[in-house]
């Protein structure tokens, strides 16, 4: 495992990316993470050296297409800082990120605090959904700090934060009033061209056991979901890359709409 003073030089080079826009080719040779536990690492020490507060957590490759993607074999946690958070119908700025790709997904807000019980291990969707004050309807914005993901591997990419750029919040649904998430349809278009559907069955089964699963990763490594995060369970209609001015919409049906413009 990675030693402190390796992963701070990762997290220098992860905040000397992000303040001066410039791609990370690589990290440091002595500070590459090399493992779940070094990303995971490299993570939590950039988020205490990062200026903006951590508003929830996100769930990558929650489906078998993201796991092909990029190489894994089930799903990682990831932040999702306050910052980063815009809502819907919302403009964001090319020149802001790296890179810009969209995905449709469920989001949840939290009631309560959530720790499965047992210490990280056993969360069920049940236990999920009593701790969900409501439903969001959500355009994940995916983006990396390093010029070549597919090249840096699984593991630098997770310590980057997952591919995590922003999240755009559109209409939320009172947990008791919101339909079966796993088999409500949800579609994804740039520039009224659908580029995506699917169903939150796609989301490991039910968005609702993304939440459990996630709930049961942050507790196991000492970071338990607190009520009032949100938590973006993963995506519905795969990721789509945006490389020129758009308009992004997420259509979640009688749920509503999340709108996201992309300028130059």
């Amino acid at each position: 495992m990675l030693e402190k003073a390796q992963i701070e030089r990762a997290v220098t080079a992860l905040v000397n990316a992000r303040r001066r826009h410039a791609p990370l080719t690589a990290f440091p040779p002595n500070a590459i993470p090399k493992s779940l536990d070094d990303a995971y690492a490299v993570q939590e020490a950039f988020s205490r050296r990062w200026s903006s507060p951590v508003a929830g957590y996100k769930v990558g490759c929650a489906s078998p297409e993201s796991q092909r993607m990029v190489g894994a074999t089930g799903p990682f946690a990831a932040r999702v800082y306050a910052e980063d958070c815009v809502v819907s119908p919302a403009t964001v700025r090319a020149r802001d990120f790296f890179m810009i790709g969209v995905e449709a997904e469920f989001a949840f807000r939290l009631a309560q605090d959530f720790a499965p019980r047992g210490g990280g291990i056993g969360a069920n969707r049940e236990e999920a959904a009593a701790a969900v004050a409501e439903i969001v309807c959500a355009i994940e914005i995916c983006d990396t700090r390093l010029a070549d993901w597919k090249a840096a591997g699984l593991h630098s990419m997770i310590a980057d934060n997952g591919f995590q750029g922003g999240l755009v919040m559109g209409p939320a649904i009172p947990r008791a009033a919101a339909p079966d998430l796993g088999r409500h349809t949800v579609t994804l278009s740039i520039d009224d061209i659908e580029r995506g559907r699917g169903t939150g069955q796609l989301v490991l089964g039910h968005p609702l056991d993304s939440l459990a699963w996630i709930a049961g990763e942050l507790a196991r490594r000492h970071h338990p979901l607190k009520a009032g995060d949100i938590v973006a369970a993963g995506t519905c209609t795969g990721l789509h890359f945006v490389t020129q001015p758009a308009t992004v919409v997420a259509d979640f049906g009688a749920l509503g709409r999340v709108e996201v413009k992309v300028v130059a």
